[in-house]
């Protein structure tokens, strides 16, 4: 039977704050029977990695190891931005083959997209899988990665996120098996006897009404709906209330849709991408990315109300309510601009969570940029969470 516990612990002293995650374990789980274990931990602990993982597959010897430093992590129902911590998952995953992987950059560029990743993954494009997946920001091209994936391995998801503790090439810690890695990209292969169900959250709201590009070139839409993008926008604002343009006017976003094989679009099928320039003059805009002439887009706004509201609104949708299998566990990579960075509370995105899913075990971290599919895709998002509910694909 597929059973899972999570924890979290605040003290400064690696052994028992290690002791602190077991004990709470123990109450659920015999550390022994683990298959599978994330652990994330704040750079108050990097210097000491080493001895914590020594310390961790002492406590659990059989189970794979996965997990890497973090500005703040998430454990149970806590999340912790602020002084030392440390989070964990303990899985025991009866039937799941766990395939673990590390990439560098140059074993990356070496391969083409087209390549075969059986081995260095453990997963064929035939395969129903899952990956979770963790990188190094300064020595790892996650965008690269991950357009190799979509390309190579359709439809197969990756979740998880950049380590976000270092401010310099070389601090990160990416932690697999017994090993600990300065750089390049961790992470396992999840296939068997498992369904994980995804849920994207960029925090965004959709104004008004989605729009084709029918102009533009590279990153500039010159036209929307054969108008230029400015016109389009001040007649959206004109069914707008005055708090909703106040809103617009200071953090407005396009979502395009990824998948546009659809009769009707709504949160979950959009791509938020920032604004980074527009023409007065002109009307049009220019986004963070290539936008393809005949693609379709809506505007967003996203602020905390917003982002409270996305993240209802998605998990509603995979709730044990309306879920057929409730999911047993969950892992969760939040952008470190969310949290009490963005409410003014702990525990806000784990809280919900909890409260839509029931009191599952949970545990991830806050990352300097979050992995999750959105329309079948794989992307790297920020001011995002990515969720990946765990349960058994066999009742």
């Amino acid at each position: 039977m597929m059973r899972f516990a999570s924890a979290v612990s605040a003290n400064p002293d690696r052994e028992r704050a290690v002791e602190d995650l077991f004990g709470q374990i123990r109450g659920t789980l015999d550390p022994a029977d683990v298959h599978l274990l994330v652990f994330f931990c704040s750079a108050h602990f990097e210097d000491e990695l080493e001895s914590i993982v020594e310390l961790l597959r002492l406590w659990s010897p059989s189970a794979m190891l996965l997990g890497c430093t973090a500005e703040g992590t998430i454990g149970a129902g806590r999340e912790l931005q602020r002084g030392c911590s440390m989070s964990a998952l303990a899985g025991v995953l009866p039937g799941v083959d766990i395939h673990p992987f590390r990439l560098t950059q140059e074993q990356l560029e070496a391969k083409d997209a087209a390549d075969d990743w059986t081995d260095p993954l453990g997963v064929a494009a035939d395969t129903s899988a899952v990956m979770v997946a963790l990188g190094d920001p300064f020595s790892f091209d996650v965008l690269e990665f991950l357009e190799k994936i979509n390309a190579a391995l359709p439809g197969v998801p990756v979740v998880g996120g950049m380590a976000s503790a270092a401010e310099q090439p070389g601090q990160t810690r990416l932690i697999l098996g017994d090993r600990v890695h300065r750089e390049g990209m961790v992470g396992v292969t999840l296939t068997g006897n498992i369904t994980v169900r995804t849920v994207v959250s960029q925090g965004c709201r959709p104004i008004g009404q989605p729009f084709v590009v029918t102009k533009g070139d590279r990153n500039v839409i010159r036209e929307l709906g054969g108008k230029p993008p400015v016109v389009q926008l001040n007649k959206v604002f004109q069914d707008l209330t005055p708090k909703e343009v106040a809103l617009a006017k200071q953090a407005l976003f396009v979502g395009r849709v990824i998948n546009e094989y659809q009769d009707a679009f709504a949160r979950g099928d959009f791509l938020i991408q920032n604004i980074v320039g527009l023409d007065p003059e002109g009307g049009a805009i220019a986004v963070a990315a290539q936008v393809r002439v005949g693609s379709t887009v809506q505007f967003h706004v996203r602020d905390a109300e917003c982002a409270d509201e996305d993240l209802r609104t998605l998990l509603g949708g995979v709730s044990p309510g309306v879920a057929e299998t409730p999911p047993a566990a969950a892992m969760l990579f939040d952008c470190n601009g969310r949290g009490i960075r963005m409410w003014p509370h702990e525990g806000h995105d784990v809280g919900i969570l909890r409260e839509l899913c029931g009191p599952i075990p949970v545990a991830g971290f806050f990352a300097a940029g979050e992995i999750g599919p959105v329309g079948g895709k794989n992307f790297v998002h920020g001011f995002t969470a990515s969720i990946a509910l765990l349960s058994p694909s066999q009742s």
